[in-house]
């Protein structure tokens, strides 16, 4: 029997007979992302992973995105591509119909994010009557404002101070109301379930936790003899604390010739990072490389000593969950909503230079080091992709 053939920047494919037959004994479901393959990122794969499973269960499934890909889609499911680079308020338009003509014919909206995507589906799934589910990370009132420098404060500072009522009331009044009236709300820590109980309202009882993956890939033995290497993997940009990184490694590096430190990504504080870089007395060992494959990233976490993640408030990092999985120990701000609870002296404040320094410092010692590694052992869970995918199949199928 045929299966839903994909489509191109929102131009459906015709689709058998038999198929249109067949969806009236299947359950449809609506996925809305920002983002889509081939494009990376958390939200991207895991799309693609629960829409893969549902198809191969017996569901429809349709995906609507943001994309400027123009090539094929091979995929089982239908996928509708609006293009990004169109103005917002036309985009947003366009994606508000294409998500509301897949939810005529579908039981469940699943949405992938808390604006440009869920607030398009949250609507389509209330004006039809459909249940609705959310899968999200972070918070965008937050996120805006401190990657726009407006405020450098962590996520709970931030929300402990009300900022949140000054800068945007209204866009967090519409998330509030979206999320008490979402059926199912899935998160991926403990973190995150006690922020959006405490400054959004969320019932406990709407609140579903599935922990993102993390499993051993390959634990290897980096020689450290003739150089340490710190690895940097993400968005240039202010509040992922770069320049405090930048001036510890810098004091360090004087006493410890092996110190390395690689920034790989790209962001609007790239010039700014590069223009600091040349005034410190390490800039020889330092490098930044372009964001590229995932797969290229792999080779150069397994080829780095220690991971950093020094963000105001780290959210779930998945570059720090890669490194943990090939057994490369990381350092984290405290402020994290990582599923897997790194040791206390792998951690630091992210505002405290001298803990920063302090704990890259004993990173450097072999003792510790080695210590390290070890630890890596006890604190590392299995949770795969299969458990994952299980885990949504099981919210899906109770609604």
């Amino acid at each position: 029997m045929s299966k839903p053939v994909g489509q191109n920047n929102g131009k459906p494919q015709k689709n058998k007979g038999s198929i249109i037959l067949r969806t009236s004994l299947m359950k449809n479901v609506v996925l809305a992302t920002g983002i889509f393959y081939p494009d990376l990122g958390g939200p991207a794969i895991h799309v693609r992973k629960i829409s893969e499973a549902l198809v191969k269960h017996g569901w429809r499934v349709s995906v609507v995105t943001y994309s400027d890909y123009d090539g094929e889609d091979d995929f089982d499911f239908r996928v509708i591509r609006i293009p990004r680079s169109q103005p917002l308020p036309i985009k947003m338009i366009k994606y508000f119909f294409a998500v509301f003509r897949q939810t005529l014919g579908s039981d469940i909206v699943y949405y992938f994010n808390l604006t440009s995507s869920g607030i398009p589906a949250f609507l389509s799934a209330k004006i039809l009557g459909k249940k609705i589910v959310s899968r999200f990370g972070g918070d965008p009132i937050w996120e805006r404002v401190v990657e726009y420098n407006k405020r450098f404060l962590s996520i709970l500072e931030y929300y402990k101070d009300g900022y949140y009522m000054k800068d945007n009331p209204n866009l967090f009044r519409v998330i509030r109301y979206m999320l008490n009236h979402t059926d199912v709300i899935v998160l991926y820590s403990d973190f995150w379930q006690k922020f959006y109980e405490k400054y959004y309202g969320v019932s406990a009882e709407r609140i579903k936790i599935i922990y993102n993956p993390v499993f051993r890939r390959e634990f290897l033995e980096n020689n450290t003899d003739d150089e340490f290497t710190f690895l940097f993997a993400g968005r240039f940009v202010s509040y992922k604390n770069l320049e405090l990184v930048l001036k510890v490694f810098d004091k360090i590096s004087k006493d410890d010739g092996r110190a390395r430190l690689k920034l790989i990504g790209k962001g609007p504080d790239e010039e700014k990072l590069r223009n600091i870089i040349r005034g410190l007395s390490s800039r020889d060992k330092i490098t930044i490389l372009p964001s590229m494959p995932q797969e290229d990233l792999f080779d150069h976490i397994k080829n780095s000593s220690v991971c950093i993640g020094p963000a105001l408030t780290e959210f779930n990092p998945n570059f720090i969950l890669e490194c943990l999985s090939f057994g490369v120990p990381a350092i984290l701000s405290r402020e994290n909503g990582l599923t897997i609870k790194l040791p206390n002296s792998w951690q630091f404040s992210a505002k405290n230079e001298e803990e920063l320094e302090e704990t890259m410092r004993n990173f450097l010692k072999d003792d510790f080091y080695k210590n390290a590694k070890s630890e890596l052992n006890t604190i590392m869970i299995e949770q795969t992709w299969d458990k994952v995918v299980a885990g949504h199949m099981e919210i899906l199928n109770s609604l």
